[in-house]
C-alpha cells in the first residue's frame, strides 16, 4: 500500500543512489572513464529499495511509523542491500557481456571471471568517501523516512 513514508524513502534513496554513483565517477574511476547509464540504473535501484525496504519498514506495522533505532538500521541496511546487489549486478553484466564475445569456453570459467570481476569492483568501489556517503547517507533517508511515517498518514 503506497505511504508517505514509501514515496519520501524511494525519491531521498533514489537521490542518495545517484549522488553515490557520482562519487564513484569522480573519486575511484580513472579521469575520462565512460560510465554510461551507471549513475541511473543506480539510481532506480535506490527508488526500488527505498520504496520497498526502507518505506515499508519507516511506516511502521501499523502505519504509524516505527521507532528511530528501527528507520536508522533500516536506511543503513537498505544501503548495504544496494551495495551488495549493485556489486554482484555489474559483475556479472561484465562477465556476461565478455561471454558473448567469445572469451570463455567453459562455465567454470566465465564462474571464475565473474568472481574476479566481483573482487575487483568491491576493491574499486571501497573508498571512504563513497561508503561514508552511501551509509551515511542511508542512516539520514531511514531518519527522514521514519520522520514522515510518524508524522503523516
Amino acid at each position: 500500500m503506497p505511504t508517505p513514508a514509501k514515496l519520501v524513502s524511494a525519491i531521498l534513496f533514489a537521490a542518495l543512489a545517484w549522488a553515490v554513483g557520482e562519487a564513484i565517477v569522480r573519486y575511484t574511476l580513472e579521469e575520462g572513464t565512460r560510465v554510461g547509464l551507471f549513475r541511473e540504473f543506480l539510481a532506480f535501484g535506490g527508488l526500488l529499495i527505498g520504496w520497498r525496504y526502507i518505506g515499508r519498514i519507516a511506516s511502521g506495522p501499523t502505519m504509524r511509523g516505527n521507532t528511530v533505532t528501527n528507520v536508522i538500521t533500516a536506511g543503513i541496511g537498505g544501503a548495504a542491500i544496494l551495495l551488495v546487489l549493485s556489486l554482484l549486478l555489474h559483475a556479472f553484466g561484465v562477465m556476461i557481456a565478455e561471454s558473448l564475445q567469445g572469451k570463455y569456453t567453459a562455465i567454470g570459467t566465465a564462474a571464475s571471471a565473474w568472481m574476479g570481476f566481483l573482487v575487483k569492483d568491491a576493491v574499486t568501489v571501497f573508498h571512504p568517501v563513497v561508503m561514508g556517503l552511501l551509509f551515511g547517507g542511508g542512516a539520514v533517508v531511514g531518519l527522514i523516512g521514519g520522520l514522515v511515517g510518524r508524522t503523516m498518514r
